[in-house]
């Protein structure tokens, strides 16, 4: 996460979180929820206010069903997971972020996504309710969720694993994250990846192919390890963001006719 914000909230249940979103809809007022923010561009000075999921940390394992509170780190469920034996999320190895995050976005990695070990999802409405959806309510597809164009935010969820053994998992826990950090920048700061895949290509083989795989504006580089990371090589700024954004959007665009979209959340 990168800038500065006005206000920062942070609830420590979801009966404050339900309560802050409840109030900032009575006064028809704007605001964002952003996890722990691991995937999020924020413009130096937003006048946004941002409400963290940080304190939403319950976690419950339940034989294969996990119930969890949306501000749980990914890392921590792989790792609880690992411990019991159940199967599913290893490809959720060295993503960072929350399972909040994770369910809005329909994280994923290596032909597997959230989506696909989801539940149910219990979310507040705009009148501050609080309530549950069925998996087949959530409108999954590559990256996104019912949650990209509703007035509703997540909770919390219950994610349904396969009965394995703690060596297995952890076998591919370690085979996926061997992975990544083979082909991914996970030793630099990042965002993560910028943009969707477009259908039936590849956003990073679209930036490298028109030369700007290692191209830098200030603090701020495409990898040269994967071109669909932006990494903060100092001191980066939003404007440093903005500018290699834009130059990458330009110049795939001109060259492929492809209008990549952004897989992350920029809060202009």
């Amino acid at each position: 996460m990168a800038g500065s914000a006005k206000k920062l909230l942070k609830p420590m249940n979801i009966g404050e979180f339900a309560g802050i979103i409840k109030t900032f809809k009575k006064n028809n007022s704007d605001f964002r929820i952003i996890g722990s923010g691991s995937n999020t561009i924020i413009r130096d000075g937003s006048q946004i206010p941002l409400i963290t999921t940080n304190h939403l940390s319950q976690l419950e394992f339940d034989k294969s069903r996990v119930c969890v509170e949306a501000g749980v780190k990914l890392s921590t469920i792989v790792c609880e997971a690992a411990q019991r034996g159940l199967s599913g999320i290893e490809f959720a190895s060295g993503i960072p972020g929350t399972i909040g995050g994770a369910i809005f976005m329909n994280s994923g990695a290596f032909g597997g996504e959230i989506s696909q070990y989801v539940e149910s999802v219990t979310v507040v409405d705009e009148n501050g309710f609080v309530r549950d959806l069925s998996r087949t309510e959530l409108e999954f597809s590559y990256r996104n969720s019912v949650f990209h164009d509703s007035e509703m935010w997540i909770s919390s969820c219950v994610l349904r694993l396969n009965p394995s053994t703690p060596e297995e998992v952890s076998r591919k826990n370690r085979a996926f994250l061997k992975a990544k950090t083979y082909s991914q920048p996970l030793t630099m700061p990042s965002v993560g990846c910028i943009f969707k895949n477009p259908k039936g290509d590849y956003a990073a083989r679209l930036i490298d192919s028109v030369g700007l795989k290692g191209f830098q504006i200030g603090g701020v580089k495409v990898s040269t390890k994967h071109a669909g990371f932006f990494v903060n090589i100092g001191e980066a700024t939003f404007e440093d963001f903005q500018s290699v954004y834009t130059e990458v959007f330009e110049r795939v665009r001109e060259k492929f006719g492809v209008k990549l979209k952004p897989e992350i959340t920029i809060i202009w």
